[in-house]
């Protein structure tokens, strides 16, 4: 058996590749190369945009004055007298929340509608 010059070639053999039409597509022209990068570097701007001012709104906010706590009033009885009606008590008692939503929240607070004299009612 003998070698040959040929065979000990160190050049790299070249393949050819065969891909289906389909899959083959053509590249982008340049027009469009630069109009992707030109979409992807607003989107990449308007991204930074929206983060520096949220976190500038959020940062804005510390510090300051602590938040106010729920102004808790101590539950206020009243005791029925001859004669009174939920409707009675609303007017007396009612300030600044409209007479009806007070007879509502009456109602609600002392489980139903009836009264009886001498009994304690809970104002809203």
């Amino acid at each position: 058996m003998s070698v040959t010059a040929a065979s000990l070639s160190t050049r790299p053999q070249r393949y050819t590749v065969v891909v289906p039409h389909r899959l083959a597509e053509p590249r982008p022209t340049a027009q469009v190369y630069v109009r992707r990068r030109l979409l992807v570097g607003l989107v990449l701007v308007a991204v930074v945009v929206a983060v520096w001012f949220g976190a500038g709104s959020v940062l804005a906010n510390r510090g300051g004055a602590p938040a106010s706590a729920a102004a808790v009033r101590p539950a206020v009885t009243y005791v029925v007298q001859p004669g009174d009606s939920l409707w009675s008590i609303a007017e007396a008692h009612h300030g600044d929340i409209s007479l009806t939503a007070y007879v509502d929240m009456l109602v609600g607070r002392n489980g139903g509608a009836t009264i009886q004299v001498g009994q304690a009612l809970l104002l809203p």
